[in-house]
């Protein structure tokens, strides 16, 4: 499988994630808007020449307040609202759904704004829920509940945890030299 940034041939409609919202943002606004800066958008395929969209992110930066984040980062917070990765948009086509596609690509977007918090300031990732379904999906990789607001549930993963998961997965993936 491969993920990258959304070309323009993208967008061209064929997409089912279930959630009408989700398909007709990919058709119509994912390539004008990361090409906008607005939020990068990326996909997943299952192959380099591949030309069907198993699923897609978008990535942003934005801020979330002490309050709602106390819960996570604990208390001795500044006043000001705090840097955050936001991850805007996520979805899995229904077909691929449950085959792993979702923590590959939340993986990916943790790993980018892991990357990205090393040159501009983020306290972590920051999204909002759908549904219960995508709930339990998020807080099983890590993500945590900060109750309902009018836009869904807004879920948190600290950048401190981010990197220990990064740290995790590199030395599983790292092969080990035997000693001597």
């Amino acid at each position: 499988m491969i993920i990258r940034r959304i070309a323009k041939a993208d967008g061209g409609g064929g997409f089912s994630c279930g959630e009408p919202t989700l398909d007709a943002y990919l058709a119509k606004h994912a390539y004008r808007n990361d090409r906008a800066g607005i939020g990068r958008a990326y996909v997943i395929l299952d192959a380099p020449d591949a030309t069907e969209i198993l699923g897609f992110y978008t990535l942003s930066a934005s801020n979330a307040t002490p309050e709602l984040l106390k819960p996570v980062l604990g208390s001795g917070l500044p006043r000001y609202p705090l840097p955050v990765s936001y991850i805007g948009m996520f979805a899995v086509t229904t077909s691929r759904q449950g085959q792993g596609i979702g923590s590959e690509l939340m993986l990916d977007a943790l790993m980018r704004s892991a990357a990205a918090a090393q040159e501009v300031g983020s306290t972590g990732v920051f999204l909002h829920s759908r549904d219960e379904k995508s709930t339990a999906f998020y807080a099983k990789l890590g993500f945590v509940s900060l109750g309902a607001d009018v836009t869904g549930r807004p879920m948190f993963i600290p950048m401190s945890v981010i990197h220990r998961m990064m740290n995790d997965r590199a030395s599983r993936t790292t092969p080990r030299t035997p000693a001597p």
